[in-house]
């Protein structure tokens, strides 16, 4: 036996692995391709204890610059991850690498105390050293101590057992060499490898360099990451190019934002954000999964950007970063959605985003509505949710309205077109010309009673769920009775209401089959005729965008709408029974035609109506 076998120690790990492996590879880790970007802070973190150490003691500062450098041998189907940072004596090895999830990154944050300011560092459970096991059937780990002359060598399969004997290592730091497995060959790529580091590791402050030696007559190193997070640097330092640089980097959009939200929070939760407000629609703003555009990080080191509980689906469209040292890297995505901190860095952007359209309205009025024609229907779903923030959307939301040329928030109607009942009347349809032009309309018109012309579909499930705005009530001007003050217009003799009620019940009983009532309208004024919804039934319009997209709506009926002063309704009445018969359908099918809706016969509508003119 030599003498470097007697000092070869073999031991147990003291946790079972198995166990182990399975945790990292099904529920810590999403995808395999995470095992580099755990590597990676780990060295990062070498790196930085190194850097505090020598603060203290100016004879460790180190010969050369720090740098993660990362060699692929396709050959002999291996990655080497090597750094020059503190490095692990014997005791570290088996510390560090033999118990699982003892971190010493956690220990050496401990020892610190409150100078932990003073370094900067990313793990945090000791796990992360492990996801090699994901994609390597064999990890062997050189490494030497800063204060120390002697290197070691730790080594394992990951099943249960590992080895640690001395080494012939000659500079400080640690180098890890995996052995790819055959089904995991995509990692002995460069340029998958280059991606992956650029993906999650892109601002790490230490240098990493990329190299291999397949089809290659010299060995070539590249440095990868830009290893500069601009969202950590001082605001003041930061040059709008930069920023614009950085958002078009960062994101789909190739123009320039309206606005960069830039800030830093302290506190029970620790955050930094670079968000940027956009100006123009991403193309899949309206895409069903409703994807946001938000990254996170965790000390600069790439966490997710499918992270749905990072901020809200209705902010989907802010592009930017939020990096916190509050969470560990060693957590799925999975896990993030209910995390509390995650809940915290949520309320805050949210809160700070909306503050800042608001201000975008208070300074920049024409940036602010080419800003809301973009994005305001998008903003209006967190209307539609249960949150904290609707006063503060109503803040900004803007409308457009029937008796004013621009558009106008729920504030702006009350304190400009006040009325005595107390209500904010709103239609709702396609575009504003069709709805100035709805017959529903033309009391209100005359009178010029303001009315909110809805035209975003999502306005149609919150108002409902909404019911106030203040002191207010949204009352829609085609559902139920309005209650409109008396004039000299709707004021009829005696006579003409008999005739009039008697004509009423004969249209109910001829349509008694197509509608659930009919009623002598307080709305018209030049038209023959409108449909209503009943006051507890679907407002006509969403029960229209609800068809259309294959929604069960009941078959709840309309109610009819005449206006008994028109010039139609009255040769109705005056026809024979056997005429009034055959042409009063017309005042249904009239109504139907001024909804925009199809006809059952078309044909038999126009043959009646030239009959009836002949007449």
């Amino acid at each position: 036996m030599t003498k470097q076998q007697e000092e070869k120690k073999t031991m147990k790990f003291e946790t079972e692995v198995s166990k182990l492996l399975d945790i990292v590879a099904n529920s810590l880790y999403t995808e395999k391709e995470i095992f580099l970007r755990e590597l990676i802070s780990n060295s990062s973190d070498a790196c930085e204890k190194l850097r505090y150490e020598s603060l203290s003691n100016k004879d460790l500062k180190s010969k050369d610059p720090f740098k993660i450098e990362i060699h692929i041998d396709k050959k002999n189907k291996t990655i080497t991850i090597k750094d020059n940072g503190i490095g692990m004596n014997e005791e570290d090895l088996q510390a560090n690498l033999g118990t699982i999830a003892k971190s010493g990154t956690e220990e050496f944050l401990k020892k610190i105390g409150d100078k932990k300011r003073d370094i900067s560092q990313i793990g945090k459970f000791g796990v992360g050293f492990y996801s090699s096991f994901m994609v390597s059937d064999q990890v062997v780990v050189r490494s030497k101590k800063f204060n120390s002359d002697q290197g070691y060598l730790w080594m394992s399969d990951g099943k249960g057992s590992y080895t640690v004997e001395k080494n012939d290592t000659k500079n400080q730091g640690t180098e890890i060499t995996l052995s790819i497995k055959d089904a995991e060959s995509e990692f002995l790529d460069n340029f998958r490898i280059e991606e992956i580091v650029r993906k999650y590791s892109d601002f790490v402050p230490i240098p990493i360099y990329v190299s291999g030696n397949e089809d290659r007559k010299e060995e070539k190193k590249e440095q990868i990451n830009s290893a500069e997070a601009i969202w950590l640097k001082d605001k003041t330092k930061i040059k709008k190019k930069d920023y614009e640089s950085f958002y078009k980097q960062s994101s789909t959009y190739y123009d320039e934002p309206f606005k960069t939200i830039h800030f830093k929070v302290e506190g029970v939760v620790n955050y930094s954000s670079l968000l940027f407000l956009p100006k123009s629609q991403p193309h899949d703003l309206y895409h069903p999964d409703r994807k946001n555009k938000l990254k996170l990080y965790v000390n600069k080191v790439f966490i997710s950007d499918k992270l749905e509980a990072l901020i809200p689906a209705w902010l989907r469209f802010i592009p930017g970063v939020v990096d916190s040292e509050d969470l560990s890297l060693n957590i799925s995505r999975e896990i993030l959605q209910n995390n509390a901190v995650i809940q915290k860095i949520n309320n805050g952007i949210t809160k700070r985003i909306l503050k800042e359209i608001k201000d975008l309205k208070a300074k920049d009025k024409v940036g602010f509505l080419e800003f809301w024609k973009n994005f305001g229907a998008v903003l209006k779903e967190g209307l539609y949710e249960f949150n904290e923030t609707h006063d503060n959307i109503f803040e900004f939301a803007v409308f457009g309205s029937s008796e004013d040329n621009e558009l106008i928030t729920l504030s702006e109607y009350i304190a400009k077109y006040p009325n005595d009942k107390n209500k904010i009347y709103y239609i709702s349809g396609e575009n504003k010309e069709n709805l100035m032009n709805s017959p529903q309309m033309e009391y209100f018109k005359k009178e010029k009673i303001n009315v909110l012309l809805i035209t975003d579909p999502v306005d149609e499930f919150w108002i409902p769920m909404k019911s106030k705005f203040k002191d207010y009530e949204f009352t829609s001007i085609t559902k139920g009775e309005i209650d409109f003050k008396e004039t000299q217009n709707n004021k009829k003799d005696s006579k003409t209401n008999k005739e009039d009620e008697e004509f009423i019940v004969y249209l109910k009983k001829l349509l008694k089959d197509k509608v659930k009532d009919v009623k002598i309208s307080k709305r018209l004024t030049s038209s023959a005729s409108c449909l209503v919804a009943d006051e507890n039934d679907m407002d006509m319009h969403l029960k229209k965008l609800m068809a259309a997209n294959n929604q069960n709506t009941g078959d709840e009926k309309r109610i009819l709408e005449i206006n008994n002063d028109h010039d139609l309704v009255i040769k109705m009445k005056s026809l024979s029974r056997e005429d009034k018969d055959k042409f009063s359908e017309i005042l249904f099918d009239h109504a139907k035609l001024m909804e925009g809706e199809n006809l059952d016969d078309p044909k038999k509508y126009t043959n009646l109506i030239a009959e009836l003119v002949s007449k």
